[in-house]
Order: structure tokens, then C-alpha cells, then sequence
């Protein structure tokens, strides 16, 4: 390991999340995102503000899961560099439980979004009743925050058993049984969350049908993930006085890893886009068609250019990935341009064919959740241990060699 960092320096750095200051900005965003959400449920017209919630709801869901798998999937890929990252991406699943509460709001306003309860579809049977539909639904999002804290759990054990007793643990403890709950929880997020799409996205648009489009909506929340914690490792860095710990090298990986799944995002959207072209059925042209053109246009171009171009171009260099600033940069426009697919997904299918509004209802609502957010991160850290000690000095002891 090396001489400026030691185990115990590492053990006290854990404790020193920022929480507070976590807690108040989540406190204030959910307050005054709160206030709009309730001023428009309460007013004369609630669509525009249950169209809002459901698209954050996604967007967050998916955010929020996707850090905690990318955890997992750092444990089984060996992926030794990640080690300061992990305790801070594994946070996320605080608000897997919040997304359980949050998909009761779903079923209140089920009248608002669901456009398959007043355009009955007899030729799906009984796939689309309001019983089965929610209770599938919200048993996915049950088990999956079920699997996302079995694996937390077991993976923050060793570290908080050290920080109360000062023991210093060995790194591979439980090493088994971690990568076994994680390679559950990878797999039960690409098939929970396809689910998750299929139902949530796929069902508001009448006879629309694409088989890729599960993976599509699960692999960009886990690239909205990388993103969300590429900027929470440079503020922490900061905060927490970790420019010893998190180092440029760690942040160049990650950079990597964030544009890696940039140029995947593009690729399954032109392979979902390639065969909707080449196969030319009505069914399945008119959900893309109606997004590209006309008054939606803008907005597909937005949300192109936001999750693709800009951050392609950007972060192709290796300079604008060590650079803290220019990956911050980067990482907020690609969240910009996932949360408004979401929206772009979501209401052109259940707004009656009127045009795009992002205004404050949707901006309001996405404050909203965002508070509820980071409420929930700065739970986690005031209750566990924010940077682990034995993974973060097996990372800083693999990188000095």
C-alpha cells in the first residue's frame, strides 16, 4: 500500500460524507419540488404533472438500481481500480426502497397514464388488468431492492465490523457469497427492468412493439448510473478530501466506462431503429415516426445529441476524462439527455397528440425526485461508511504496482 495513504487514515476518511450538506439540498429540492408536484395534483389539470412523475420515476428507478449493479458487476469483473467507488455507488440502494413507496403514486393516478385502461387491448388477455399489472410490477421492484440490500448488506459487513472494532479485515471476507448475490442482482436487473420497460414505456403505446427495447431502457439507466457517480466521485473527492484516494487514474476508468456505454446506448438504438426502418410495419414505424417528426422532432434531436454527440465527441480524448470539470460537464449533459428521453418515451404516447411541454410541472417534478434522491444517499452515509477501507487500500496497494 502506499506510505501517504494508510488503513487507518482510510478507516477515519469513511466517516466524513458530506451529510449534512447532502440532507439539506435534498431536503430543500424535495420541499419546493414537492410543493409543484402537489400544486398540480391538486389543480384543474393533473396530467401534465402525472406524465412528470411517471418519466422521473423511471429516470430515478432506473439511475438509482443501475448504481448499485455497476457495484456488482465491479465484483464480478475483479474490477480491483473501482474499490474507492463502490461503498458510494452501493448508496443507491437507499432509494430502491423510496421506489417501491413512489410506485404507489402510480397506481393512484393509473387514470392519468395508463392509456390502456380506456383503449381496452382483448388481444393481450389478461396481461394488461390493473390487479396483475401493479402486482407484477411492484413485486419487481420489491425483489430487486431485496437483492440490492442482501448484497449491500453482505459487502458492508466487514467494513463496519473494522470501524467499530478497529480490526483490520481481510479484503476477500465473504468473498464467495458477495460475487454470488451479485451476479443474482445483475441478472435479475436485466430481466426485472426489461420487464419494467415493457410494462411502464411499452404498454402506454397502442400495438407498439419492440423486443429490444427492455434492454434498451435497463442498459441507459445503468449509463445514467456511471454518470450519476462520475460526478458524486469528483464532488466527494472535494468534499471529502480524497485527492490522494480517488485518484486521476481511477477517475480516467470510469471516464472510460462512461463513454464506452455512450457509443453502446447508440448502438441499440440504431439496432432498434435499423429493423423499425427495414421492416416497415405501421405497428411498430409510427412510435419512432411520430418522435422524429413533426412537433416532437426538437425534442428527439435534443435527446440524440444529449446522450450521444455531445459526450462522444467530449470525452473521446483522454485529457476531458481526467480533467474533473470537462467529465462533470459531460456526465450532467448525458443525465439531461436520459431524463428527457424518458419524457420522450413516455408522453407523446399518453398526451392525446399535442405537442411537447417542459415547463414547470416537468422540471418541478424532477427537482422532486431528485431531493428524494439525495435524502436517500444521505441516509445511507450517515448510517454506513461511504468509502470502504479494504477496498479502497486494495485498490490504492494494485495501482502503486
Amino acid at each position: 500500500m502506499t506510505a501517504a495513504v494508510s488503513r487507518a487514515d482510510l478507516a477515519q476518511r469513511a466517516r466524513q460524507a458530506p451529510v449534512r450538506r447532502v440532507a439539506l439540498l435534498g431536503l430543500i429540492f424535495a420541499a419546493v419540488g414537492g410543493a409543484v408536484v402537489a400544486s398540480g395534483l391538486l389543480g384543474g389539470h393533473p396530467d401534465r404533472t402525472w406524465w412528470a412523475y411517471h418519466s422521473n420515476f423511471l429516470f430515478w428507478a432506473g439511475l438509482a438500481q443501475g448504481m448499485v449493479v455497476f457495484a456488482a458487476t465491479q465484483k464480478l469483473a475483479k474490477g480491483h481500480w473501482s474499490g474507492v467507488l463502490i461503498r458510494i455507488a452501493e448508496a443507491g440502494a437507499a432509494f430502491t426502497i423510496v421506489s417501491v413507496v413512489l410506485f404507489v403514486g402510480l397506481f393512484i393516478g393509473r387514470d392519468h397514464i395508463f392509456t390502456w385502461l380506456h383503449e381496452p387491448r382483448p388481444e393481450i388477455g389478461g396481461w394488461l388488468t390493473i390487479k396483475w399489472f401493479f402486482v407484477r410490477n411492484g413485486a419487481v421492484l420489491v425483489a430487486m431492492s431485496w437483492l440490492s440490500w442482501r448484497f449491500v448488506g453482505r459487502d458492508l459487513a466487514p467494513d463496519v465490523r473494522e470501524l467499530a472494532t478497529g480490526e483490520v479485515v481481510d479484503r476477500k471476507e465473504d468473498a464467495d457469497r458477495i460475487s454470488r448475490d451479485a451476479a443474482i442482482l445483475v441478472l435479475a436487473f436485466a430481466f426485472g427492468y426489461s420487464l419494467l420497460g415493457y410494462d411502464l414505456v411499452m404498454s402506454l403505446a397502442h400495438k407498439w412493439v419492440s423486443n429490444l427495447y427492455g434492454a434498451f431502457y435497463f442498459m441507459g439507466s445503468f449509463l445514467a448510473a456511471l454518470m450519476a457517480l462520475a460526478i458524486f466521485g469528483v464532488w466527494l473527492r472535494r468534499a471529502m478530501a480524497l485527492g490522494d484516494i480517488f485518484t486521476s487514474k481511477q477517475q480516467h476508468d470510469l471516464a472510460k466506462l462512461c463513454f464506452g456505454f455512450t457509443v453502446f446506448w447508440a448502438y441499440l438504438m440504431w439496432s432498434q431503429f435499423l429493423v423499425i426502418w427495414y421492416g416497415n410495419l405501421p405497428e411498430e414505424t409510427y412510435f419512432i415516426f411520430y418522435r422524429l417528426y413533426g412537433a416532437w422532432r426538437p425534442v428527439g434531436i435534443a435527446v440524440f445529441s444529449l446522450v450521444f454527440v455531445i459526450p462522444f465527441v467530449g470525452l473521446l480524448g483522454v485529457k476531458p476524462k481526467q480533467y474533473a470539470p470537462t467529465l462533470v460537464l459531460f456526465a450532467v449533459v448525458s443525465l439531461a439527455g436520459i431524463w428527457l428521453e424518458r419524457y420522450l418515451e413516455i408522453v407523446p404516447s399518453i398526451n392525446h397528440g399535442a405537442g411537447p411541454a417542459v415547463g414547470v410541472p416537468e422540471i418541478g417534478t424532477g427537482i422532486f425526485f431528485l431531493g428524494l434522491f439525495l435524502l436517500s444517499w444521505a441516509w445511507f452515509a450517515w448510517r454506513y461508511p461511504i468509502i470502504s477501507p479494504r477496498l479502497a487500500a486494495d485498490a490504492l496497494e494494485r495501482e502503486a504496482h
